[in-house]
């Protein structure tokens, strides 16, 4: 029998990988567009805003992966409490 922690966190990691799976769905969605669109040489207005689409959609799933990825690593206390704001630790040392 699980635990209700047990059972949160599960359900917690189905949720990111579902979220995950959605975002590499639309990145994988994206290149394709994208190479329909220079591959067939579209032209034109058309083919200009198939692209520009394409381009859209790999940087709309890149953004929503690594925001679940961040919101993932912070859930699990790594850091900080979960959903909190991780701020960049480039000059310290």
């Amino acid at each position: 029998m699980s635990t209700p922690r047990t059972l949160h966190a599960s359900s917690s990691a189905r949720v990111f990988g579902g979220v995950i799976g959605g975002a590499v769905g639309v990145i994988v969605a994206g290149l394709v567009v994208l190479v329909l669109g220079v591959g067939l040489d579209w032209g034109g207005v058309g083919g200009g805003a198939a692209m520009g689409v394409g381009v859209g959609l790999v940087a709309i799933g890149m953004y929503v992966w690594g925001y679940a990825n961040g919101l993932r690593k912070a859930g699990r206390g790594a850091t900080a409490p979960g959903g909190a704001w991780l701020p960049s630790r480039d000059g310290q040392e």
